[in-house]
């Protein structure tokens, strides 16, 4: 399967941690609801297929995982770099910033459904570790492509 670019640098991405989205509603990292609202899914798959859907995703995307655990259905990823772009400051200087991000994953399920879920993110602008996205944005440019490669993974493996 072709590497399907889902990691691409984004005008959304951009905004995903910043704060250029101000009439958007965001959402603190530490809030549960976030990730059982908007990072949650479903699929008629067995968990096992699913975690290599979704191992084979990040790993087609150049993403390594710190944590690989197929018999607990668990996976964090490394940390890595989500877009990269240039900004003028208040002086008309310009500013080089770059947005990292960091995922844990559990699979879970029964012999013919999963449920993907992600269950903790970390996020950075530069070296700063922010508290906060914006899931309005962060869903279009960031975490709905990787659940729609994980699908399309899924669908290809087992047409």
């Amino acid at each position: 399967m072709k590497k399907k670019g889902l990691f691409g640098l984004t005008v959304a991405a951009a905004v995903l941690f910043g704060g250029c989205a101000l009439m958007q509603p965001k959402k603190m990292l530490d809030d549960p609801t976030l990730y059982d609202e908007y990072m949650t899914r479903s699929f008629d798959y067995s968990p096992a297929a699913c975690y290599d859907a979704t191992k084979k995703t990040f790993a087609d995307n150049d993403v390594s995982l710190a944590k690989d655990s197929p018999e607990t259905g668990k996976m964090v990823t490394e940390k890595y770099a989500v877009a990269s772009f240039s900004q003028r400051d208040k002086s008309n200087r310009n500013m080089d910033n770059k947005q990292f991000i960091k995922f844990w994953i559990t699979v879970s399920g029964d012999d013919s459904s999963c449920e993907i879920k992600v269950t903790k993110l970390k996020a950075w602008m530069n070296t700063q570790e922010l508290s906060y996205v914006y899931p309005e944005i962060g869903g279009p440019s960031l975490w709905d492509p990787i659940f729609n490669s994980i699908k399309d993974q899924l669908e290809d493996d087992n047409d």
